[in-house]
């Protein structure tokens, strides 16, 4: 990270991170701005940054399908209650 056209955003992304774990606070609140010039700066140096974009954006698409998971899930389960909760009545 620190070898490309991104390596000043980086560090202070970094260094907002370090903080706000060593104050306890919320990194995703404290580190917003930090961490949207840095997303904003390897988008404009992809060339660089491609395979670390290429794994943000694989992570982000499994979070998304195991969210759609848990919640048929969860809809699924529902429904198994009610059906079972109509039948004892």
């Amino acid at each position: 990270m620190k070898g490309g056209g991104c390596k000043d955003a980086f560090i202070a992304w970094e260094d907002c991170i370090k903080q706000a774990e060593e104050k306890n606070e919320d990194i995703v609140e404290k580190c917003f701005e930090v961490t949207s010039a840095l997303k904003l700066c390897m988008e404009a140096h992809a060339d660089y940054y491609e395979p670390i974009l290429n794994a943000e954006k694989a992570a982000e698409q499994e979070a998304v399908k195991q969210l759609e998971k848990e919640k048929e899930e969860e809809a699924a389960a529902a429904t198994e209650k009610s059906e079972s909760h109509e039948k004892e009545k």
